[in-house]
């Protein structure tokens, strides 16, 4: 066994070894074939040169500039242009000069000796050059610098300065400034007309389920990717303090390339990570019961949400998903989720604190015959330690199949990892390093054969009795002469 995983891991490491050696060879290469309703829906993006193909993505949407959001970008993954991974792929604008009308700041993120001493120029975009976070979190895994003008992550690219989302829309306008306020008005609306709604098992919403984000009606929520946005127009949404350790882990992964990602250590995923891309929390198993709402969902790691209908908030201290308590207002469902833990949305995005809390407010999403078809929800997050203000996200997913699906099922997630920090850098152990773990061996064996047994198996027989005298007792007197 541990011989076939490790020629499974050897080759692996060939594989990554050779993409990263011939990252032009797989820029040559031909493009996916496009599915029908692709081609269908916008056939020039599967035409002409890969400049060509990037530009037609700038139909439909104005004011980003030459780039702009698009989902079924071209496929290539290196290039002029390159796909922010993930599910949504985007037309990467790559340059290695500033855009016209940009001109390069004396001293930017990838030639700082020490961010902290930059911080008058934190707000400006061409620190980061024009990259967005999730640009900025790729840019050594997509290889978006260029080798003539220095050595990494000196070289590193340019982005479209003008690809942005005005700050007005990622931020709550309600004029509630707590979570409590929040909950408590929309609980007094309710009761105003009758509620909250009480249902019994008989008479629960039907919306249990296996769910997906529906990327083709709602991106709002998409800037909490760190895909849509400036660098600068997500810390203006931040206090001081978190605008430095957001500038902070935005250095360490792009110039430092050292990402500290949760699931390369199995570390918790954290409460604000269920609206984040690469957690893939958005693909839930949904139950309800009368008295409990449950989501179930991820990839790295199991998030288990929970809304305790009718309840009020018992917890004394903090809990990596918060708890939650809601009701319902008619087919409304309310949540508010308070004692959560504070921790780190990653992938060059920002760290929440212990005083963050939401509300989120659920609703039905019927297609045009009155069909049940998914869920639409809209959160307001308060931090007053974090954010300057409320911040709003928005998100829509479909219902794929009910949870009397003949083949879909919820497999449990051990995070089991043999990635390690070494010298400050997430480092893949072998079989041969100190600290490596055998997961699908017997790894509790051999511990104590290395710690208590060492030697015990090449021990001779203490005894020291003959074999043909030990038969004399056992009554085997075949082996007499």
């Amino acid at each position: 066994m541990r011989s076939r995983l490790l020629a499974i891991v050897s080759s692996f490491a060939i594989m990554i070894g050779l993409t990263w050696m011939c990252p032009i060879a797989a820029a040559q290469g031909q493009p996916k074939e496009p599915s029908g309703v692709q081609v269908l829906q916008n056939p020039a993006v599967y035409e002409g040169t890969p400049e060509q193909r990037c530009a037609a993505q700038t139909q439909g949407r104005a004011g980003r500039g030459q780039f702009v959001l698009q989902r079924n970008a071209f496929p290539e993954p290196h290039g002029p242009y390159t796909n922010v991974i993930g599910p949504m792929s985007i037309c990467t604008p790559t340059s290695k000069n500033p855009p016209e009308g940009m001109k390069a700041l004396p001293i930017d993120l990838f030639t700082s000796k020490n961010f902290y001493l930059d911080k008058k120029n934190w707000l400006d975009p061409r620190y980061y050059r024009c990259n967005t976070p999730r640009q900025l979190t790729d840019i050594w895994t997509s290889r978006r610098f260029f080798p003539d003008s220095g050595k990494p992550p000196l070289s590193a690219a340019w982005g479209d300065c003008k690809w942005d989302e005005p700050r007005d829309s990622l931020v709550s306008h309600l004029p509630y400034k707590t979570a409590h306020e929040h909950y408590e008005a929309l609980l007094a609306a309710a009761k105003a007309h009758g509620g909250p709604t009480v249902y019994t098992k008989a008479t629960t919403p039907d919306w249990d389920g296996w769910y997906a984000r529906d990327m083709r009606t709602d991106t709002q929520a998409e800037w909490i990717w760190g895909t849509v946005t400036q660098v600068p127009t997500v810390l203006s949404l931040l206090t001081p303090e978190y605008q430095e350790r957001m500038v902070q882990g935005i250095y360490h992964e792009s110039v430092s390339n050292a990402p500290q990602w949760e699931a390369s250590f199995c570390w918790p995923e954290g409460f604000i990570r269920w609206w984040s891309q690469a957690s893939q929390a958005g693909n839930f198993e949904l139950t309800i019961t009368p008295w409990n709402v449950q989501f179930l969902s991820g990839i790295a790691d199991n998030f288990l949400r929970q809304v305790w209908l009718g309840r009020e908030p018992v917890q004394k201290v903090p809990q990596w998903y918060g708890e939650t308590v809601g009701f319902w207002d008619g087919t409304t469902l309310v949540t508010w989720t308070s004692d959560v833990q504070g921790w780190n949305l990653s992938h060059c995005m920002f760290e929440t604190s212990g005083k963050m809390e939401t509300i989120e407010v659920w609703t039905p999403v019927y297609d045009e015959s009155g069909k049940f078809v998914g869920l639409h929800q809209d959160t307001t997050f308060y931090d007053p330690e974090a954010f300057v203000q409320p911040l709003r996200a928005t998100y829509t997913y479909r219902r794929e199949e009910g949870l009397d699906s003949a083949t879909h099922r919820y497999t449990y997630i051990e995070c089991l990892s043999n990635i390690r920090d070494v010298n400050g850098r997430a480092t893949q152990l072998t079989a041969a390093d100190p600290g490596y773990v055998d997961y699908y061996g017997r790894p509790w064996a051999e511990d104590w054969e290395k710690y208590f047994e060492k030697g015990w198996k090449d021990t001779p027989d203490e005894n020291g009795v003959p074999d043909n005298v030990l038969d004399l007792f056992n009554g085997d007197n075949s082996k007499k002469k």
